[in-house]
């Protein structure tokens, strides 16, 4: 029997499976164990892990609390949560530990991404308590950042501290300060040497993931319909309050938040966690859509030189080198010359049927993750592309035609919802979102965005769709290839050798 290794979240591989894989399965290898690691360090840690959550909810000593067995923890792609069980003469419930997982976060090549992460996560959850009532969100009672600073919604907090707080963030309000949130620094007794966040637990009263029943009934129009308003309400009202600039919200220690972090999304995130060179630093933000786009496609060009096994081989190489020089060439012609310097509306990069709850006739009833949120250019925000249950690289032939009809029907469904919203508001756009969605998919600029949030997708969506039909040939792509830097060729011949070293590496591991 050949040799196989395990890998976390798709079990055993063969050597000549790994060999094929776009992704770095030497790194990929080291998150099983290291996730075994932090499920022991974290059931070791439980009686501080419930010394946290009973200062968090201001519970007695008397009071119930326990953390649940590890076969009740639930792992997400960036965090492990972790369920605690609550008693008390008030009320039973069960709120969630959450923990972030440093070997998923590029912890160990950028030290201080889990506090980023950390700070833009409650940022987002603060703006949305503030903004967005109207979406359904779980609670956040506390948190505390790595470098054991810990903070307290005012709500879990004495009256006076709550009175206090209320009459500051008046005082905010009214001289026009950077948003006051009603989070306290607080000091319990307990600390880990670890961020996390305590939040509240919606269970099956309030409603299931979508991923458990998407697959099986997506065809229902009926369900299908309501899903769709309920999503399109959250992105509008996200977008109800555009940003002046592109970035993603922080928190800071003196509890206000500011749109000051770079736009911090899911696949930057995957990206550097896997070796991609940092080009952006934490406190970047963009004032015009052109900045981001070159910066977006800077980053993807060192995620391409930094990545051991980024080619399989020449033609390959010499592929990618077109598509991203040709990705600067077509760039303009995907930026709205009348949006570029915004507003921009806050996104869910991240926005996937795991993280929305829905009841059994699929209304939309909670959002049960907010990372990754960011405000960004107004020609990013698309009808989702999963909805038809296609992967991005998947949807093509046969399968456009099936997603471009559910696309249709989204957009109709959002229009309603818009123009609802419009009637209410105090001030009108020259310019609605639709018409924006609407406007990017016909010039197939939405491919063009897909490209610089894709992880692995760009080399597929440009010579799938935004290549005019059969137009390069290998020949001509040779050529392009030459601009995308002045030593084009000691490029090509260094990522074979790149490859090479790590087809030799990862066959060790399989010794």
């Amino acid at each position: 029997m050949a040799p196989s290794l395990d890998l976390l979240g798709r079990g055993p591989i063969t050597i000549e499976s790994a060999l094929m894989q776009e992704k770095n399965v030497i790194n990929w290898a080291t998150y099983g164990p290291a996730t075994d690691k932090l499920y022991e360090w974290l059931w070791e840690q439980r009686e501080s892990i419930q010394a946290l959550v009973k200062h968090h909810l201001a519970l007695s000593k008397r009071d119930f609390c326990a953390v649940l067995p590890r076969s009740h923890w639930i792992r997400g792609s960036f965090n492990i949560c972790v369920p605690v069980e609550l008693k008390s003469k008030k009320s039973c419930q069960k709120v969630i530990f959450r923990c972030p997982m440093p070997h998923k976060l590029a912890e160990s090549r950028y030290q201080g991404s889990i506090d980023e992460k950390l700070g833009c996560e409650v940022g987002a959850y603060i703006w949305i308590e503030e903004n967005c009532p109207d979406i359904r969100t779980p609670f956040l009672f506390g948190f505390g950042s790595s470098d054991g600073r810990q903070y307290t919604h005012a709500h879990q907090m004495s009256i006076f501290s709550r009175l206090a707080r209320f009459s500051w963030r008046l005082v905010y309000r009214l001289f026009r300060l950077p948003l006051l949130s009603n989070f306290i620094s607080s000091s319990p007794s307990h600390a880990l040497p670890s961020a996390y966040m305590i939040l509240e637990y919606l269970g099956p009263e309030t409603g299931e993931m979508l991923s458990n029943s998407f697959h099986a009934q997506r065809d229902d129009e009926a369900q299908r319909r309501r899903l769709f308003r309920g999503m399109s309400r959250i992105l509008l009202s996200l977008a109800r309050i555009p940003q002046a600039r592109i970035g993603s919200f922080q928190f800071h220690n003196d509890g206000t938040i500011t749109l000051t972090n770079r736009p911090l999304s899911c696949s930057m995130m995957i990206l550097e966690n896997e070796g991609a060179t940092r080009t952006m630093l934490p406190s970047t933000t963009f004032a015009c859509t052109d900045a981001y786009v070159s910066e977006a496609i800077t980053f993807h060009d060192h995620r391409f030189l930094s990545q051991p096994n980024a080619v399989f081989d020449e033609e390959d190489c010499r592929g990618q080198m077109a598509v991203k020089t040709l990705l600067r060439v077509l760039s303009h012609q995907h930026i709205m010359r009348e949006l570029r310097n915004g507003p921009f509306p806050l996104q869910l990069t991240d926005f996937h049927a795991s993280n929305i709850l829905v009841d059994k006739h699929w209304n939309v009833t909670g959002l049960i993750d907010l990372e990754w949120m960011c405000a960004l250019p107004s020609e990013m925000l698309d009808v989702p592309y999963w909805l038809t249950g296609c992967a991005i690289d998947q949807i093509k032939g046969d399968n456009f035609g099936p997603f471009d009809r559910v696309r249709q029907e989204f957009m109709e469904i959002f229009k309603e919802e818009e123009g609802r919203e419009a009637a209410t508001a105090k001030k009108r756009t020259e310019i609605t979102v639709s018409q924006v969605m609407q406007s990017v998919w016909e010039s197939r600029g939405v491919w063009f965005w897909h490209c610089l949030s894709s992880v692995n997708a760009m080399y597929f969506l440009v010579a799938t769709h935004l290549y005019p039909p059969k137009s390069i040939s290998m020949e001509a792509e040779t050529y392009v290839s030459r601009f995308w830097c002045r030593e084009s060729k000691a490029i090509v011949e260094k990522k074979l050798a790149d490859k090479r070293e790590y087809d030799e590496r990862l066959r060790e591991l399989f010794c």
